[in-house]
Protein backbone atom coordinates (compact mmCIF):
# COMPACT_ATOMS: atom_id res chain seq x y z
CA UNK A 1 0.00 0.00 0.00
CA UNK A 2 1.06 3.49 -0.58
CA UNK A 3 2.71 5.33 2.16
CA UNK A 4 0.09 8.61 3.53
CA UNK A 5 0.62 11.59 2.58
CA UNK A 6 1.03 13.73 6.00
CA UNK A 7 0.78 17.96 6.23
CA UNK A 8 0.82 18.80 9.68
CA UNK A 9 0.89 22.64 8.94
CA UNK A 10 -0.12 25.22 5.93
CA UNK A 11 1.45 28.25 5.07
CA UNK A 12 -0.18 31.02 3.32
CA UNK A 13 1.46 33.86 2.42
CA UNK A 14 -1.19 36.80 2.09
CA UNK A 15 -0.32 40.50 0.74
CA UNK A 16 -3.81 41.42 1.39
CA UNK A 17 -4.76 41.23 -2.08
CA UNK A 18 -8.25 39.26 -3.25
CA UNK A 19 -6.24 36.60 -4.48
CA UNK A 20 -4.60 36.10 -1.49
CA UNK A 21 -7.94 36.34 0.38
CA UNK A 22 -9.06 33.71 -1.70
CA UNK A 23 -6.36 31.44 -0.64
CA UNK A 24 -7.11 31.55 2.60
CA UNK A 25 -10.79 30.27 2.14
CA UNK A 26 -9.28 27.10 0.11
CA UNK A 27 -6.34 26.04 2.64
CA UNK A 28 -9.36 25.72 5.53
CA UNK A 29 -10.48 23.24 3.48
CA UNK A 30 -7.40 21.93 2.83
CA UNK A 31 -6.79 21.80 6.14
CA UNK A 32 -10.14 19.88 7.14
CA UNK A 33 -8.73 16.81 4.66
CA UNK A 34 -5.34 16.55 6.22
CA UNK A 35 -6.13 18.07 10.43
CA UNK A 36 -3.25 20.55 9.57
CA UNK A 37 -2.89 23.82 11.04
CA UNK A 38 -2.88 26.68 9.63
CA UNK A 39 -0.25 29.96 9.43
CA UNK A 40 -1.11 32.39 7.85
CA UNK A 41 2.15 34.52 7.14
CA UNK A 42 2.55 38.54 5.77
CA UNK A 43 5.82 39.43 4.83
CA UNK A 44 6.79 43.07 5.05
CA UNK A 45 9.51 43.93 2.94
CA UNK A 46 11.26 46.60 5.11
CA UNK A 47 14.22 46.86 2.95
CA UNK A 48 12.13 48.92 0.05
CA UNK A 49 12.80 52.84 -1.07
CA UNK A 50 9.90 53.55 1.09
CA UNK A 51 11.09 52.65 4.21
CA UNK A 52 14.66 54.53 3.76
CA UNK A 53 13.90 57.35 5.64
CA UNK A 54 13.19 55.29 8.74
CA UNK A 55 15.95 52.96 9.41
CA UNK A 56 18.51 56.05 9.56
CA UNK A 57 20.10 53.99 13.37
CA UNK A 58 18.32 51.05 15.34
CA UNK A 59 15.79 52.66 17.53
CA UNK A 60 14.20 54.00 14.05
CA UNK A 61 14.38 50.22 12.51
CA UNK A 62 12.48 49.38 15.68
CA UNK A 63 9.41 51.56 15.30
CA UNK A 64 9.18 50.62 11.92
CA UNK A 65 8.83 47.30 12.62
CA UNK A 66 6.40 47.92 15.92
CA UNK A 67 4.55 50.07 13.32
CA UNK A 68 4.30 47.77 10.39
CA UNK A 69 3.59 44.45 12.71
CA UNK A 70 0.36 46.60 14.24
CA UNK A 71 -0.58 47.65 10.71
CA UNK A 72 -0.31 44.03 9.22
CA UNK A 73 -1.97 42.22 12.45
CA UNK A 74 -4.96 45.27 12.26
CA UNK A 75 -5.21 43.68 8.59
CA UNK A 76 -5.18 40.24 9.41
CA UNK A 77 -8.22 40.66 11.84
CA UNK A 78 -10.02 43.16 8.72
CA UNK A 79 -9.49 40.90 5.69
CA UNK A 80 -8.10 37.30 6.88
CA UNK A 81 -10.06 36.55 10.04
CA UNK A 82 -13.21 36.89 8.46
CA UNK A 83 -11.90 34.46 5.45
CA UNK A 84 -10.94 31.62 8.12
CA UNK A 85 -14.69 30.99 9.49
CA UNK A 86 -14.54 28.42 11.84
CA UNK A 87 -11.07 26.97 11.11
CA UNK A 88 -8.96 25.60 14.37
CA UNK A 89 -5.49 25.92 15.24
CA UNK A 90 -4.99 29.16 12.85
CA UNK A 91 -1.93 31.29 13.93
CA UNK A 92 -1.24 34.91 12.21
CA UNK A 93 2.35 35.93 11.74
CA UNK A 94 4.04 39.00 10.35
CA UNK A 95 7.74 38.90 9.58
CA UNK A 96 10.20 41.40 7.82
CA UNK A 97 13.02 40.94 4.86
CA UNK A 98 12.66 39.62 1.12
CA UNK A 99 9.52 37.59 0.62
CA UNK A 100 11.07 35.19 -1.01
CA UNK A 101 13.52 34.30 1.70
CA UNK A 102 11.10 34.74 4.76
CA UNK A 103 8.60 31.92 3.27
CA UNK A 104 11.23 29.84 2.74
CA UNK A 105 12.65 30.00 5.63
CA UNK A 106 9.66 30.20 7.67
CA UNK A 107 8.23 27.04 5.82
CA UNK A 108 11.71 25.27 7.33
CA UNK A 109 11.23 26.55 10.85
CA UNK A 110 8.04 25.73 11.45
CA UNK A 111 8.25 22.33 9.54
CA UNK A 112 5.25 23.13 6.88
CA UNK A 113 4.12 20.59 4.94
CA UNK A 114 2.33 22.49 2.33
CA UNK A 115 2.58 25.95 0.74
CA UNK A 116 -0.43 27.73 -0.39
CA UNK A 117 -0.15 30.91 -2.40
CA UNK A 118 -1.87 32.62 -5.88
CA UNK A 119 -0.28 33.42 -8.72
CA UNK A 120 -0.60 36.57 -10.16
CA UNK A 121 -2.01 37.37 -13.48
CA UNK A 122 -1.11 39.38 -16.63
CA UNK A 123 -3.60 40.34 -19.09
CA UNK A 124 -5.21 37.39 -20.50
CA UNK A 125 -2.68 35.04 -19.40
CA UNK A 126 -2.63 33.48 -16.07
CA UNK A 127 1.63 33.23 -16.23
CA UNK A 128 3.91 34.01 -13.67
CA UNK A 129 5.69 37.39 -13.56
CA UNK A 130 9.43 35.97 -13.92
CA UNK A 131 10.69 37.27 -10.78
CA UNK A 132 8.04 37.46 -8.41
CA UNK A 133 7.38 35.88 -4.89
CA UNK A 134 5.02 33.27 -6.45
CA UNK A 135 7.61 32.06 -9.28
CA UNK A 136 11.23 32.67 -6.94
CA UNK A 137 8.88 30.21 -4.00
CA UNK A 138 8.03 27.37 -6.74
CA UNK A 139 11.70 27.10 -6.95
CA UNK A 140 12.77 27.35 -3.18
CA UNK A 141 9.92 25.82 -1.08
CA UNK A 142 11.32 22.71 0.83
CA UNK A 143 8.01 21.50 0.54
CA UNK A 144 4.93 21.07 -1.34
CA UNK A 145 3.57 23.69 -2.78
CA UNK A 146 -0.12 24.27 -4.31
CA UNK A 147 -0.46 27.18 -6.81
CA UNK A 148 -4.02 28.99 -7.46
CA UNK A 149 -4.09 30.83 -10.75
CA UNK A 150 -7.83 31.69 -10.42
CA UNK A 151 -7.86 31.77 -6.69
CA UNK A 152 -11.56 33.18 -7.12
CA UNK A 153 -13.19 30.15 -8.51
CA UNK A 154 -14.79 27.69 -5.98
CA UNK A 155 -11.83 25.02 -5.35
CA UNK A 156 -13.82 21.26 -5.81
CA UNK A 157 -11.66 18.70 -7.15
CA UNK A 158 -13.30 16.31 -8.79
CA UNK A 159 -11.68 15.50 -11.81
CA UNK A 160 -7.49 15.10 -11.11
CA UNK A 161 -5.08 15.14 -13.57
CA UNK A 162 -1.54 13.23 -12.62
CA UNK A 163 1.30 13.03 -15.20
CA UNK A 164 3.95 10.98 -14.57
CA UNK A 165 7.30 9.80 -16.42
CA UNK A 166 7.29 6.53 -14.59
CA UNK A 167 11.07 7.41 -12.76
CA UNK A 168 10.89 6.89 -8.81
CA UNK A 169 10.76 10.46 -7.98
CA UNK A 170 7.56 11.19 -10.09
CA UNK A 171 5.55 8.67 -8.02
CA UNK A 172 5.72 10.99 -5.26
CA UNK A 173 3.10 13.16 -5.87
CA UNK A 174 0.93 9.69 -5.58
CA UNK A 175 -0.21 10.48 -1.57
CA UNK A 176 -1.57 13.37 -2.41
CA UNK A 177 -3.25 12.26 -5.45
CA UNK A 178 -4.72 9.56 -3.47
CA UNK A 179 -5.69 12.08 -0.63
CA UNK A 180 -7.69 14.08 -2.63
CA UNK A 181 -9.13 11.47 -4.86
CA UNK A 182 -10.75 9.89 -2.04
CA UNK A 183 -11.72 13.20 -0.29
CA UNK A 184 -14.13 14.38 -3.20
CA UNK A 185 -14.64 11.48 -4.98
CA UNK A 186 -12.67 12.35 -7.97
CA UNK A 187 -12.03 11.09 -11.53
CA UNK A 188 -8.71 10.33 -11.70
CA UNK A 189 -6.82 11.08 -15.29
CA UNK A 190 -2.98 9.48 -15.61
CA UNK A 191 -1.26 10.87 -18.26
CA UNK A 192 2.31 9.98 -19.99
CA UNK A 193 4.05 12.40 -22.75
CA UNK A 194 6.49 10.05 -24.82
CA UNK A 195 9.07 12.45 -25.31
CA UNK A 196 10.92 11.53 -29.31
CA UNK A 197 14.25 12.40 -27.39
CA UNK A 198 13.83 10.61 -24.29
CA UNK A 199 15.72 7.19 -24.79
CA UNK A 200 13.13 5.55 -23.21
CA UNK A 201 14.09 1.93 -21.01
CA UNK A 202 10.47 1.55 -19.61
CA UNK A 203 7.19 0.27 -21.63
CA UNK A 204 4.82 3.02 -21.13
CA UNK A 205 1.57 0.67 -21.50
CA UNK A 206 3.31 -2.17 -19.13
CA UNK A 207 4.31 1.31 -16.59
CA UNK A 208 0.49 2.83 -16.84
CA UNK A 209 -1.12 -1.04 -15.92
CA UNK A 210 1.39 -0.51 -13.20
CA UNK A 211 0.10 2.66 -11.55
CA UNK A 212 -3.11 1.90 -12.45
CA UNK A 213 -3.68 -1.03 -10.35
CA UNK A 214 -1.21 0.46 -7.70
CA UNK A 215 -3.93 3.26 -7.73
CA UNK A 216 -7.61 0.50 -7.49
CA UNK A 217 -5.72 -1.12 -4.59
CA UNK A 218 -5.59 1.88 -3.10
CA UNK A 219 -8.98 2.57 -3.40
CA UNK A 220 -9.63 4.69 -6.43
CA UNK A 221 -12.20 3.87 -8.76
CA UNK A 222 -12.73 5.71 -11.81
CA UNK A 223 -10.00 6.10 -13.77
CA UNK A 224 -9.00 7.15 -17.29
CA UNK A 225 -5.13 6.59 -18.52
CA UNK A 226 -3.27 7.77 -21.28
CA UNK A 227 -0.12 6.65 -22.28
CA UNK A 228 0.94 9.27 -24.98
CA UNK A 229 -0.78 12.32 -24.83
CA UNK A 230 0.20 14.56 -27.19
CA UNK A 231 1.67 18.20 -27.55
CA UNK A 232 5.09 20.11 -28.79
CA UNK A 233 6.58 19.58 -25.20
CA UNK A 234 5.52 17.95 -21.96
CA UNK A 235 4.09 21.13 -20.51
CA UNK A 236 2.07 22.34 -23.63
CA UNK A 237 0.78 18.45 -23.82
CA UNK A 238 -0.49 18.31 -20.19
CA UNK A 239 -2.00 21.68 -20.12
CA UNK A 240 -4.20 21.08 -23.34
CA UNK A 241 -5.00 17.64 -21.71
CA UNK A 242 -6.09 19.31 -18.74
CA UNK A 243 -8.34 22.07 -20.56
CA UNK A 244 -9.98 19.30 -22.66
CA UNK A 245 -10.84 17.37 -19.91
CA UNK A 246 -11.93 20.33 -17.42
CA UNK A 247 -9.45 19.25 -15.36
CA UNK A 248 -9.78 20.74 -11.48
CA UNK A 249 -6.45 19.70 -10.01
CA UNK A 250 -3.07 18.89 -11.38
CA UNK A 251 -0.96 16.89 -9.01
CA UNK A 252 2.43 16.62 -10.44
CA UNK A 253 5.94 15.81 -8.88
CA UNK A 254 8.52 18.66 -9.09
CA UNK A 255 11.29 16.20 -9.97
CA UNK A 256 10.61 13.85 -12.86
CA UNK A 257 13.78 11.91 -14.50
CA UNK A 258 16.13 15.09 -13.65
CA UNK A 259 16.41 13.81 -10.14
CA UNK A 260 17.01 16.24 -7.66
CA UNK A 261 18.69 18.99 -8.91
CA UNK A 262 16.83 22.45 -8.35
CA UNK A 263 13.94 23.65 -10.98
CA UNK A 264 15.30 26.27 -13.40
CA UNK A 265 13.40 28.07 -16.50
CA UNK A 266 11.34 26.05 -18.86
CA UNK A 267 11.10 22.78 -16.79
CA UNK A 268 7.61 20.66 -17.31
CA UNK A 269 6.90 21.60 -13.14
CA UNK A 270 7.29 25.37 -13.88
CA UNK A 271 5.69 25.55 -16.84
CA UNK A 272 3.01 23.75 -15.98
CA UNK A 273 2.15 25.73 -12.26
CA UNK A 274 3.00 28.70 -14.17
CA UNK A 275 0.43 28.52 -16.89
CA UNK A 276 -2.18 26.04 -15.70
CA UNK A 277 -5.93 27.14 -15.52
CA UNK A 278 -6.62 24.70 -12.84
CA UNK A 279 -4.93 24.63 -9.41
CA UNK A 280 -1.53 22.86 -9.59
CA UNK A 281 -0.22 20.86 -6.68
CA UNK A 282 3.84 20.80 -7.32
CA UNK A 283 5.00 17.76 -4.89
CA UNK A 284 8.58 17.66 -3.87
CA UNK A 285 10.87 15.84 -1.75
CA UNK A 286 10.22 17.77 1.62
CA UNK A 287 13.50 19.20 3.08
CA UNK A 288 13.33 21.70 6.64
CA UNK A 289 17.28 21.93 7.37
CA UNK A 290 18.34 25.52 7.19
Amino acid sequence: MIQQAIVRKILCPVDFSPQSQSVVEHATKVAEIFDAAIIVLNVVDDTAPEYAPYRKNDADIQMLHRTLEQDSQNRMKLHIQPKLRNAQNVSMMTAFGRPTEVITRISKEQHVGLIMMATRSMGITNQFIVGSTTYRVVRTAPCPLMIFSRPEQKFRPIRLLFPTDFSELSQQAIPYLIKFAKEYDSDVHVVHYRSVQSLATKDPKIEMDTIKRMLTLNGLKRLFVNDDIKGMSPSNAILKYAKENTIDLIVLSAHGASGFKQFFLGSTAVEVSSRSECPTLVVRKIDWSL
